[in-house]
């Protein structure tokens, strides 16, 4: 059995049922549904017990889909990077005004400003 098939027997909770209604809105909104459509697939969403239960209703649309669990998980990692080093920044950012010190502030910002164009370079 492959990883893939493996995936499709895992069982799911509210996030993915979550994740799954909000998709099936952006395909309502782009019109690939009509709302009748969309209530029933809803419900199914609702009642899904395993991913099988979820990808079998976007079977016939286009992206976006659920994604799988090692992309779900790799996402929530960056996400909670992102908002540590937003937070680490932000309490750096205030002690630099706090303590006047300007040098800490361009230090801090300056840093900010290279990892940033590091990051799309």
């Amino acid at each position: 059995m492959s990883e893939n098939q493996r995936d499709q027997h895992l069982r799911i909770g509210d996030p993915e049922r979550n994740q799954a209604i909000n998709l099936l809105g952006e395909h309502l909104s782009a019109g690939r549904l009509d709302v009748q459509e969309f209530d029933e697939r809803c419900a199914r969403v609702a009642s899904a017990r395993f991913r099988s239960d979820l990808s079998a209703l976007f079977d016939d649309l286009p992206a976006p889909r659920p994604a799988a669990p090692a992309q779900q998980e790799k996402s929530a990692r960056g996400v909670g990077g992102a908002v540590l080093g937003l937070s680490v920044l932000l309490a750096l950012v205030a002690l630099a005004l706090l303590t006047r010190q300007l040098l800490l502030l361009v230090l801090v910002l300056g840093g900010v400003a290279f990892w940033l164009l590091r990051r799309r370079g």
